[in-house]
C-alpha cells in the first residue's frame, strides 16, 4: 500500500507554506551572560531578585557554587528551564539558565564562617553540611 493512500491531498494543500512562517531571529539573551542557578524574588524589594548559583559557571570560574547574587529584575533577559535538582534534605530546587544583561550591575554575596581566625569562604556543600548539623 502506498503512502499516498494515507495522505489526503486536500489536507496537504490546506497547510501553510514554510516560506510564510517568520523565523525567530532575535533572542534577548544574545547580548547577555548566562548563570545557572535558582532565581527567587527579593524578600522586600520588588525591583530586585536573588540568584543562587547551583553549579560551577562554565566561562566564569571566579563564581563558585553556592554564591548568592542580587540583581535588578529588569536586567534578567530570559530564563531557560533546566532539569530540577534536589538538596540533601529532599527539597526540589527549580534550576534555570538565567540570562542577565551584559554590563548590568549586581551584588555578589559570599557566605563565610564568622571567626577571628583565618577567613574561610564556603562552597554550597560545606554550607549544606553545616546547616544540616545545626538543625539536628
Amino acid at each position: 500500500m502506498s503512502i499516498s493512500n494515507y495522505i489526503n491531498t486536500e489536507y496537504i494543500n490546506k497547510l501553510e507554506d514554510v516560506c510564510d512562517v517568520v523565523q525567530y531571529r532575535e533572542h534577548p539573551a544574545f547580548d547577555a551572560v548566562p548563570f545557572v542557578g535558582s532565581i527567587k524574588k527579593h524578600p522586600y524589594d520588588q525591583e530586585k531578585c536573588l540568584v543562587l548559583l547551583l553549579r560551577k559557571q562554565g566561562r566564569m570560574p571566579w563564581f563558585k557554587e553556592g554564591e548568592l547574587i542580587e540583581l535588578k529584575t529588569r536586567d534578567v533577559q530570559a530564563l531557560d528551564e533546566l532539569p530540577s535538582s534536589i538538596d540533601l534534605v529532599g527539597t526540589i530546587i527549580n534550576v534555570f539558565r538565567i540570562w542577565v544583561r551584559r554590563r548590568a550591575i549586581a551584588v555578589r554575596f559570599e557566605p563565610f564562617e564568622v571567626t577571628d581566625e583565618e577567613f574561610r569562604p564556603f562552597d554550597a556543600d560545606s554550607i549544606s553540611r553545616l546547616l544540616s548539623k545545626r538543625d539536628r
